[in-house]
């Protein structure tokens, strides 16, 4: 059965709290009347871009952003718009991207799951970024004047993708979300070196025999087995790193699957994602193992089990160093 992360929980109409936070608030976004340039930037606004298939229209360049997940972080810092984050939600206890250009550890978490049109409408940001709405929708927040955008490598969770997430797509995020806050000039610098590390990697890859592999995460201890279809970013970093992911054929990038059809394709490799709800690869590992028939599998007998954090399996920068992992956790595995 194919899956979003979690179960969606959907708010029909906005809530009149929420019409007295938008009433009271100072600080929300306000809509332009016309199209202006802005003088630092030089950007036009009104605004158009794709999200999730769809236009969207930005009124006025936002000066603050809410972020929904760890991927909004890492886009917007390679954006060059990460200074303008002003409240984080949806992390799940998850560590914050390493190596990120500003210090967001001091920047509110308003929710460490998934935020409220209330709880979001508080923060006072001019629009959302992250991997899309459960306890809110984008209606109840444009009445609000609060812009949703969704990074585009989550668009599965409220609709089919209409292609395949890789790093070309990642980058061309980045640029987006440049476009929005008028730092093209910042993103351009951090997608060429992000390019030029992906091309280290691709000529450092071996081209050895393809291995089949799977990538396999639990999104909490009390949740059933999860993988990556062949739509995600993990897929496109399985390929790179020489093997074949075995949920290729599934048209999606989470999927709820179980122990028996992991044992069916039994993997000669398994990456397992861990971190998602602040637990270590120890632990993840542990809870893989305690599951009847694992240690039937291939990869469990032949030591072949590799931790990956999740958050560097993310449709987000993060992912060039999710693919390094995997890349030097196989080379060991064929010495």
């Amino acid at each position: 059965m194919i899956t979003t992360r979690r179960t969606a929980a959907r708010l029909p109409l906005i809530s009149a709290a929420v019409v007295a936070i938008v009433l009271g608030a100072s600080g929300c976004a306000t809509q332009g009347d016309a199209a202006t340039a802005d003088p630092a930037t030089g950007a036009n606004y009104p605004l158009t871009i794709t999200n999730c298939g769809s236009d969207l229209t930005i009124e006025s360049e936002p000066a603050s952003i809410l972020t929904i997940g760890t991927s909004a972080l890492s886009l917007l810092d390679a954006a060059g718009a990460a200074d303008r984050i002003v409240a984080r939600s949806g992390e799940f206890g998850a560590e914050l991207p390493a190596g990120l250009s500003v210090d967001l550890a001091e920047v509110p978490i308003l929710d460490p799951s998934d935020p409220t049109t209330e709880k979001i409408v508080g923060a006072q940001a001019d629009v959302v970024v992250g991997y899309g709405l459960f306890n809110s929708t984008d209606e109840d927040l444009a009445a609000t004047g609060v812009t949703n955008i969704v990074v585009d490598g989550e668009c599965s969770h409220d609709a089919a993708l209409t292609g395949s997430t890789d790093f070309d797509a990642i980058f061309a995020d980045i640029e987006r979300l440049a476009s929005i806050f008028g730092t093209q000039d910042a993103a351009a610098e951090n997608v060429a070196e992000l390019r030029a590390e992906l091309d280290e990697l691709d000529a450092d890859a071996t081209a050895g025999k393809p291995q089949s592999a799977a990538v396999v995460y639990y999104f909490s201890p009390a949740s059933t087995l999860s993988a990556r279809g062949g739509q995600g970013i993990a897929n496109d970093i399985l390929a790179r790193a020489g093997l074949t992911n075995v949920y290729e054929a599934e048209p999606s990038v989470y999927l709820e699957t179980n122990v028996e059809t992991l044992l069916d394709a039994d993997p000669a490799v398994i990456v397992l994602a861990y971190g998602l709800y602040g637990e270590d690869f120890e632990t993840a590992k542990a809870l893989l193992l305690s599951e009847p028939g694992t240690s039937d599998l291939t990869a469990v007998r032949n030591n072949s089990v590799i931790g990956v954090l999740a958050s560097d399996l993310a449709p987000d920068p993060d992912a060039i160093r999710g693919l390094r992992s995997v890349i030097d956790s196989t080379a060991t595995l064929s010495e």
